[in-house]
Order: C-alpha cells, then sequence, then structure tokens
C-alpha cells in the first residue's frame, strides 16, 4: 500500500507560501526564502531574484540558487535590455521551453546566468501596480521543460512574493528614514553644543559614517584668497595626505560640485573625465565611487562634502546622496556661525589690542610685560587642565590687567625709584580704575575680574578688596604668579633683573601666602628653559608688531598726503 502523503494542491501551496512570505518584514532573509520555497514549489535545477534600482534604470540580481549561483548574484543588467529586463518592464511572464535552439537567446543569458541553462520561465514582481523586478526559475528538474501549470503557479507566488517585498522595502525604508532623521537630530545637537569647527567636523562625521558606510570622507573649503579649494578635515585611508590636497575650482568632480553648486553621484568615477586624480596619485587610494556635496550659504559656495567608496564594493544610492545633502547644508550653516564668530572674537581682540596700546603709548616697556604674562598665564592655566576657551578668557584679562594705570600720572608712573606711601596709594588704585572704565562692556565680564582682582594676594592681605584664598578668581591667582615672576627677571630703574633661581625660590618661600599653592606648584613644574623660550619669542613678537604698527602709520600718511596732492 502507497502510504506516501499526496501532494498538496496548488491552492493549498499558494496558501502555505503566500503565508511564508509574509512572516518577516526583513527584506534579506525575505528574499532569500521566496527563492527558496519557490524553487521548490517548481521543482527547479536553479533560480534568481533581480530588482529595479530607486531610479529604475538598472536590474541588480540581490539573490540567486543552484549550480554556480554566486557568480550571479551581484550582477547589474541595464533596465532595457535582455528578457528579464522585458518582463520587468512589460509586466508579463515569458516562458521558453528550449533555449538552446535559439543561439539569440542564448547568447543573451549564457553570461548573465553562467549555468547551462536549457529552459527558463520568467515572471515579474508586480505589487499595487508598481513593478519591483522579475524572478526566474531555470531547468525544470526530472523533465526537459517547464509546463504551462509550472507558469501559471510562478506568475502567482510571484504576485503573494511581490506584496510581501514591497511591504519589506517600505519597512525597511521607514526604519531607514527613522535612523537618518536621528542622525540629523544628533548632528544638530552637536552645532547646539559646539561652535569650533575642529571639534564639529570630527564629530558629525562620525555619525555619517554609521549610515553612509564609506571608505574615505572629506570635507572642503574655498579659500578667500587663493581661490583654490582646500581639504580642511578627512578620513579613512591616505587621509593624511588628502588634507594636503588643493583643488582649483572648477577642476574635477570637487571643483565642479562647488562652482555649479550641484550633488554628483558618481557610480564609476575611474571612468570619469572629470576626476581629479592628483588627489588619487598623492594617497595611493584607488576612487570607484563617490558623492561629492556643495555646501552653499546665502546662494555662495563655501566648499563641499565627498563620500568615496562605500564599503563592501556596493554603490552609493539617492537616500546617501538626500542624506549627505542634508548633512552639508547643517555643516554649511555651522561653518559659516563658526566663521562669524570667530571674526567677532578677532574683533574683540583687536579691541583689546588698541586698549592695552593706549597704556603703550605712555610706557613702552608696558607692552613687552603686558604680553610677557599673558603667556606665562595662559602656560600655567594649560598645565593646570583649564579648557580652551577658560584659557582665551584669561589670556585677554591679562592682556589688559594694568589698563587702569592710563589713570596715573607720569610722575608716579615713571618715578625711577620706589615710591612713596602716597605715591603706593595713588598706583594702587589702577585695578579699580581699569574695573570702572570696562565694567560696561558685557563681552568682558569674565575678564574685568583678573583686572580688579590681579593685586590680590592669597593670604588675604592684597588689595583692592581684601580677598582670600579660592574667593581670587582662579586666572587672578594664575596671573600673580606670571606678573611677579615676570617683575622680577625684568630689569627696572631702581635694580636688576634676578636670576630665574632666585625668582623660583621667591614663588616657593610666597606659596600659601602672596600666591596660590597649586598655581605655585604648576609654575615650578615647567622647566626654566621653557620659560627663557616663551619670554625670547614674545619679544621677537612685540618687536615684529612695533615695526608692522610703524609701516601701517607711514601707510597712512601716505595715503592721506596722495589723496589731498589729487584733489
Amino acid at each position: 500500500m502507497n502510504t506516501s502523503a499526496p501532494a498538496p494542491s496548488p491552492l493549498t501551496l499558494l496558501l502555505e507560501l503566500g503565508q511564508a512570505f509574509h512572516s518577516t518584514l526583513e527584506l534579506d532573509p525575505l528574499l532569500a526564502s521566496i527563492l527558496k520555497k519557490i524553487q521548490g514549489a517548481v521543482r527547479s535545477q536553479g533560480g534568481s531574484l533581480w530588482l529595479l534600482n530607486d531610479d529604475r534604470t538598472e536590474l541588480k540580481c540581490t539573490h540567486a540558487i543552484g549550480p554556480e549561483s554566486e557568480d550571479v548574484v551581484q550582477r547589474v543588467i541595464p533596465a532595457g535590455e535582455f528578457m528579464m529586463a522585458y518582463a520587468a518592464s512589460n509586466g508579463s511572464a515569458i516562458r521558453i521551453d528550449d533555449i538552446r535552439s535559439d543561439s539569440g537567446w542564448s547568447r543573451q543569458f549564457a553570461p548573465i546566468l553562467r549555468i547551462r541553462t536549457r529552459s527558463i520561465i520568467i515572471a515579474p514582481l508586480v505589487a499595487r501596480a508598481e513593478v519591483l523586478g522579475v524572478i526566474n526559475v531555470i531547468n525544470k528538474l526530472g523533465t526537459s521543460a517547464f509546463t504551462p501549470e509550472d507558469q501559471e503557479l510562478l506568475v502567482a507566488l510571484a504576485g503573494h512574493a511581490a506584496v510581501a517585498i514591497q511591504n519589506a522595502q517600505l519597512y525597511e525604508r521607514e526604519q531607514r528614514n527613522g535612523q537618518r532623521q536621528q542622525l540629523l537630530d544628533q548632528i544638530s545637537r552637536y552645532l547646539q553644543e559646539t561652535i569650533d569647527i575642529q571639534v564639529l567636523i570630527p564629530r558629525i562625521f562620525s555619525e555619517v559614517n554609521k549610515a553612509i558606510l564609506a571608505e574615505g570622507q572629506s570635507i572642503w573649503l574655498v579659500n578667500g584668497e587663493t581661490g583654490n579649494i582646500d581639504c580642511r578635515f578627512a578620513t579613512g585611508p591616505g587621509a593624511d595626505e588628502v588634507r594636503k590636497v588643493s583643488v582649483p575650482m572648477g577642476k574635477g568632480i570637487l571643483g565642479a560640485t562647488v562652482e555649479k553648486q550641484e550633488p554628483l553621484l558618481i557610480a564609476d568615477a575611474q571612468n570619469d573625465a572629470r576626476l581629479f586624480r592628483g588627489a588619487d596619485a598623492k594617497t595611493g587610494f584607488v576612487t570607484r565611487t563617490m558623492m561629492s556635496v556643495p555646501m552653499v550659504r546665502q546662494g555662495q559656495s563655501i566648499g563641499a562634502i565627498q563620500a568615496v567608496n562605500k564599503r563592501g564594493g556596493q554603490l552609493f544610492t539617492q537616500d546617501d546622496l538626500d542624506l549627505l545633502r542634508s548633512i552639508a547644508d547643517s555643516a554649511a550653516l555651522a561653518i559659516e556661525n563658526a566663521r562669524l564668530f570667530t571674526d567677532l572674537q578677532a574683533s574683540y581682540d583687536s579691541t583689546l589690542d588698541a586698549l592695552a596700546a593706549a597704556l603703550d603709548l605712555r610706557d613702552r616697556e608696558t607692552e613687552g610685560h603686558s604680553r610677557r604674562v599673558v603667556e606665562y598665564t595662559a602656560r600655567l592655566a594649560k598645565h593646570i587642565g583649564l579648557d580652551k576657551a577658560t584659557i582665551t578668557t584669561i589670556r585677554r584679562g591679562a592682556l589688559i590687567h594694568d589698563i587702569g594705570k592710563i589713570g596715573v600720572p607720569d610722575a608716579v608712573l615713571h618715578k625711577p625709584a620706589a615710591l612713596d606711601p602716597q605715591e603706593r596709594k595713588i598706583i594702587e588704585k589702577h585695578p579699580q580704575a581699569g574695573y570702572e572704565m570696562l565694567v560696561g562692556i558685557d563681552y568682558l565680564k569674565e575678564e574685568i575680574q583678573i583686572v580688579l582682582a590681579h593685586q590680590e594676594k592669597y593670604d588675604g592681605t592684597g588689595y583692592p578688596l581684601g580677598l582670600k584664598g579660592d574667593a581670587i578668581p582662579l586666572g587672578a591667582r594664575l596671573f600673580a604668579i606670571a606678573d611677579t615672576f615676570d617683575a622680577l627677571m625684568s630689569d627696572r630703574p631702581y635694580r636688576k633683573g634676578r636670576p630665574y633661581e632666585v625668582a623660583r625660590q621667591i614663588m616657593i618661600e610666597e606659596s600659601g601666602k602672596q600666591f596660590d599653592p597649586r598655581a605655585v606648584e604648576a609654575f615650578c613644574a615647567v622647566p626654566a628653559e621653557e620659560w627663557a623660550a616663551i619670554r625670547a619669542r614674545v619679544m621677537d613678537e612685540v618687536t615684529n608688531r612695533r615695526a608692522v604698527h610703524a609701516a601701517k602709520v607711514r601707510q597712512g600718511h601716505t595715503d592721506l598726503l596722495n589723496s589731498e596732492a589729487l584733489e
């Protein structure tokens, strides 16, 4: 008696497979399951599944099964060529019982499917009136050709499969969009946290690389002086060399992107005549695929962001390009804000230089002293681990610490001997005088703490407020060391400068009295040679600054005289 189970009816098979097709929303395992189950249902030697790309110009084999199937996966054919492309575009199934009898079909399929094909059925994957691609089965097992019933079954199964594939694609797209929105939100948070480009750009690229999966990324900015486009940041193989590259405006893919303000998605960079091969030559890196997106602010190109070679040998997609465009918009805004901030800070520093210069006009030695204590104080601040912004504030306060001396009479300010008690009272008013001069300037609210407190002492015996210990602003406590060190090391009308060893010993003896012990410890940790190098460098800068200032004055006189001569 035959006890084997009867074969399921076509309707039962359709229901079972339809349920299986809709059991997961993960696209890759779904596609593999669809192909395997259809191959089993139709009883074919092999088969493959091909999907249209986003712009519907190509069919790509995502999965294949059967002999030598690994040679078929990832193959791409133009959407307007071959029978599979015809089936996809026409929406009708094709069955060929004996391909070998037609040399034309045989020549088409041999290079694509790679295995000896006798018979084939190709069915389009259509869901909700949208053609997604095609599925094919080749070589019927146990017989020479597929039957019309096999074709009907494949078409029916392809319909179920197409709906499942479309649902999975929509789900995957929704998930990807959600992830990318989270990425853009994170980048937005970075923009709010810092305006320092050197900090911001690496953070952005770290996040971007999680989504785009590029082997290399770079950001380029237009150089206003040269007109070239200079690399400002790069990651990936050869990044150190890429950072040295400068590309002329309009040259290569980068130059075209910036000049025309057009994003470019390059699938085969080596065969693109616009590729600037100088970068590859310097790095030894081979650019295969690329995305190049301009950064534009108020209609003007300021640079571009590029991503090179998607990892795994894949091609960048339109979704990748759209994401990079969104990032480029954020980066452009961040860079513009950073530049405006830098310009504003430069304006602040110029104002402070002018204030310091006003005092220098009365006492040329003051300039050297002010510049030296700025660098000394900054070095101490760096040693104890203060952040960049705090050090900048301390530097500015140190530069203008003596601005109140503008109101001190020349007889007191330039006296070539020790001051008497009455003169000492006059000079001791300069911290309060400087504070009152600057207290109305909001952007100096931190800096003027050093102006007011730079003569306070750690034990509370200083002036003008008699502050003690940590009540004295940290910048002022560090400054006190720098100020005293420079005073001891410098010649005065009434004495010669002291040797370093003597100055150092005085600092140690005054620890806990005049000076904060932590500041003294930081001072002693810096080698004597480094203090000497700082002093020499500052004096060279002072000499150069005076020469530049004198040249500007002469040029101003010349310009004015020439202007009068022309009138």
